[in-house]
């Protein structure tokens, strides 16, 4: 192939606090096969606190075509309007820096995204957890890939062994036009705009592509504190989600909510002695089984699959109280 047929793509990544991983996402992108200069690197930096912006001023030296651009609000969807607003590329790379990539990433999305119709808008890949992580890390990514952690329930965390059109694909390569139509991401939305730029784009005609050709890998959360906030974070803007668009609300996304509110209805009942006393037990083991036999399914290493139930907890009860609280305030 020659390279003028190459889109130029442009990835649109805001950072905050990233020490630990971006250099490995930058290393990443830098293997790409794909034309260098048909590359360009946005990053919107936050007011980190730790020493991402010193590693990003590396870069900046090593690489020509990463540029680093402000934002001092830290909020997630005016960092990506951002790099959106100084793009020159034909096409979007929705990226992030805790997050690293087969080295086929563009070759698969963007081109294909070129060759195809132009309702397909976006074309995406799976998000998986990497193997080198913490511990934390590792448990996560083992929760993430399960049944009890929504695997293949939310389209964010899901494998398929065939291309598909989707409602939703976390990382993916966009036409720049449609997504500027639309009006790019809402700064309401400061996690989750991903999926809601995707619906309004859905709203407007197009179509998402998902491919198992290529993956990038996604770095859990390393800390217990961290991915319980992510998951409340994450319940917020569900219920924020539903909110704007009531026809996105679907069983599974009360599944959190129902966890929390099922927990304090059945203590009360128990506590007026409606319920026999043994039914929380027999509730709490029935939970852990299910938690020991959906890590066993991922993978067959004690430590993980024990420590499991602690984070299947989290995800459950952080996701619940985040898309309650959502619900509930009018501005969050």
């Amino acid at each position: 192939m020659e390279e003028e047929i190459f889109p130029k793509v442009s990835f649109i990544m805001p950072v905050l606090n990233e020490e630990k991983t971006i250099a490995q996402c930058l290393d990443s992108l830098s293997r790409l096969d794909y034309p260098k200069d048909k590359i360009e690197i946005l990053i919107a930096m936050g007011k980190s606190t730790d020493n991402t912006d010193q590693i990003l001023k590396e870069y900046v030296n090593k690489y020509k075509n990463i540029a680093l651009l402000k934002n001092p609000t830290g909020n997630t969807s005016i960092g990506r309007n951002v790099c959106i607003g100084h793009s020159t590329g034909d096409m979007l790379m929705n990226y992030s820096g805790h997050v690293t990539a087969d080295k086929n990433l563009l070759k698969i999305l963007a081109l294909k995204l070129s060759e195809l119709p132009k309702e397909i808008v976006a074309v995406g890949c799976s998000n998986v957890s990497p193997e080198k992580q913490n511990f934390v890390g590792k448990t996560a990514g083992v929760a993430f890939s399960s049944f009890m952690g929504g695997k293949n329930l939310f389209v964010q965390n899901a494998e398929f062994e065939e291309e598909r059109y989707s409602d939703h694909v976390s990382f993916a390569c966009y036409r720049k036009e449609p997504v500027e139509k639309v009006g790019n991401f809402d700064p309401e939305f400061w996690c989750g705009q991903d999926a809601e730029l995707d619906l309004r784009l859905l709203k407007a005609g197009y179509k998402i592509l998902y491919t198992p050709e290529t993956k990038v890998y996604h770095f859990k959360r390393s800390t217990v504190k961290s991915l319980f906030r992510q998951m409340y974070r994450y319940g917020i803007a569900r219920a924020k989600m539903v909110k704007k668009h009531p026809k996105t609300l679907k069983m599974s996304h009360l599944l959190g909510p129902g966890f929390i509110t099922g927990i304090i209805l059945f203590s009360i009942l128990t506590i007026l002695n409606i319920l026999p006393i043994w039914f929380i037990p027999v509730l709490v083991l029935s939970y852990i089984l299910l938690s020991i036999i959906s890590s066993f399914q991922v993978t067959m290493k004690p430590s993980l699959v024990i420590s499991s139930i602690l984070f299947y907890f989290l995800i459950h009860a952080g996701y619940g109280i985040g898309f309650i609280k959502g619900i509930v305030h009018d501005k969050l």
